[in-house]
């Protein structure tokens, strides 16, 4: 029985979770677009933040998917190139980030989503409101940061709860923030496994591949003989 290449199994998995997260964020997009606070949502969204110091911890929290934030920490803590290979994912860090923000832009102006009441809003805000941002940028940024999926994943909970508790966001927001993000994690995957696939080259021949190991000294080499049998040379 043969097992695939590790690249293969990545590009595999790579593409599935691509595929399904996509089609997550298309049926919630659809769901929410123009709409008021779904019933589900209203009975998920956490209490407001209260009070001057609570307020101000939250907002600490969320500045970690702010853009500052974001870009000096992808900026310090580079994607270091797999050991063994030439380059390290096709896209560069930095450009990731940006690719992600100017379509995050594009479907937030698509689905128009209005914020929670400026009424009870206690920071700032940019736009419509779905996708979340600082919840897309958080998982994204901190993963290219870090290198370690569950660490991105921690940070940008941390800052989708910040975001509610602000009054920034509703609960399909920041949902739709994660599931954003995740899929361009799992483009940049896919690149990065298609391009350990490239850097392997294709593999010769099978016939070259035996008269490369023969010259080596690691395989007798077999000529064939006129009438068709295989003679051994020394």
């Amino acid at each position: 029985m043969t097992t695939a290449p590790d690249h293969v199994t990545a590009t595999g998995h790579a593409l599935r979770r691509a595929t399904a997260g996509a089609l997550s964020l298309g049926l919630l997009a659809v769901s929410v677009q123009g709409e008021p606070p779904a019933p589900w949502e209203s009975r998920w969204m956490p209490a407001a933040a209260r009070g001057k110091c609570a307020v101000r911890a939250w907002r600490v929290v969320t500045a970690l998917g702010s853009r500052p934030v974001a870009y000096a920490a992808v900026a310090v803590r580079r994607v270091p190139p797999s050991s063994g290979h030439r380059r390290a994912a096709p896209l560069a860090p930095s450009a990731l980030l940006a690719a992600t923000e100017v379509t995050r832009t594009l479907l937030c102006r698509a689905v128009d989503r209005p914020r929670p009441p400026v009424a009870e809003r206690l920071t700032s805000v940019d736009g419509a409101s779905f996708p979340s941002r600082h919840t897309m940028i958080a998982l994204v940024a901190w993963d290219l940061a870090l290198t370690n999926r569950v660490a991105a994943t921690a940070v940008a909970c941390a800052v989708a709860a910040s975001r509610l508790k602000l009054r920034a966001h509703w609960p399909a927001d920041v949902v739709g923030g994660w599931l954003f993000g995740s899929v361009c994690l799992a483009f940049a995957d896919l690149c990065r496994a298609s391009s350990e696939t490239d850097d392997r080259g294709p593999r010769p021949p099978r016939g070259a591949r035996r008269r490369t190991a023969a010259r080596a000294g690691r395989l007798p080499l077999v000529a064939t003989a006129p009438g068709g049998a295989g003679v051994r040379s020394r």
